[in-house]
């Protein structure tokens, strides 16, 4: 799927004001992070609650989202920028040569105006790669099947009492979200959660960190649920 084009900006008065120092994404000096941060995507309409006019949040933004990562005057609104998809193409294999940017994407890591961790070093001044590695050295698991994963443990070792998520209905995704990156992701919020973080998600989220039924003791709702829900997969794509 193309990215849009990327509409005219400012930068909203509510950014946290983060920056790059020393291949670090930091506050200025003598200036606390905030306790609270949005993670989001595009997986379902609670998007639209993300609060990105709340200046008690940090709002991580993804990918091709700098459309929709708008305060309400439409201004800019994102302190840190994740994009984890390489920028070089594959050397080898059925898909040698194809990038996985398109031009808008490129031009978006080549200009983006906010800290942007990447997979790759960049000559965007923003532009940091996030350092899985040192992230596994400190203990963390080796685990990252999907941004979000990634983020939610980069909220863990910037400390935040709050981590709260917006569209991140995995479940209901593709084959290799409900799987693959859902289970991935539930990891993460679970270590969140046994660490004392308080993790929040709307109501509408139907299935993340929600199951309608408990298994056994609603045996005959949950199985049918089970069911109903393990059979759309046969008609979905594996990934996008």
């Amino acid at each position: 799927m193309a990215s849009p084009d990327i509409r005219p900006y400012a930068l909203s008065p509510h950014q946290a004001g983060l920056r790059v120092v020393d291949g670090r994404i930091v506050m200025p000096e003598g200036v606390p992070r905030r306790r609270k941060v949005a993670i989001w995507g595009f997986g379902s309409p609670t998007v639209r609650r993300v609060p990105f006019d709340d200046p008690s949040f940090e709002v991580w933004s993804i990918n091709n989202g700098w459309n929709v990562s708008r305060d309400r005057e439409d201004r800019l609104r994102a302190d840190v920028w994740f994009e984890q998809h390489s920028v070089t193409p594959d050397a080898s294999g059925p898909d040698a040569g194809q990038p996985i940017q398109d031009a808008n994407d490129l031009k978006w890591i080549e200009t983006c105006p906010v800290p942007i961790y990447m997979t790759e070093p960049h000559a965007n001044p923003n532009a940091v790669v996030w350092p899985w590695r040192a992230m596994v050295a400190k203990g963390y698991r080796r685990y990252f099947t999907c941004t979000f994963a990634m983020q939610v443990c980069e909220g863990l070792e910037v400390g935040f009492a709050e981590i709260h998520l917006f569209g991140l209905d995995l479940l209901l995704g593709t084959k290799r979200e409900a799987t693959v990156e859902a289970a991935c992701l539930h990891y993460w919020l679970g270590l969140a959660e046994g660490r004392g973080v308080k993790v929040v998600v709307p109501d509408e989220e139907l299935l993340l960190l929600r199951h309608p039924y408990i298994y056994g003791h609603q045996y005959w709702d949950e199985r049918r649920f089970v069911e109903s829900y393990v059979s759309r997969w046969d008609g979905l794509p594996t990934a996008i």
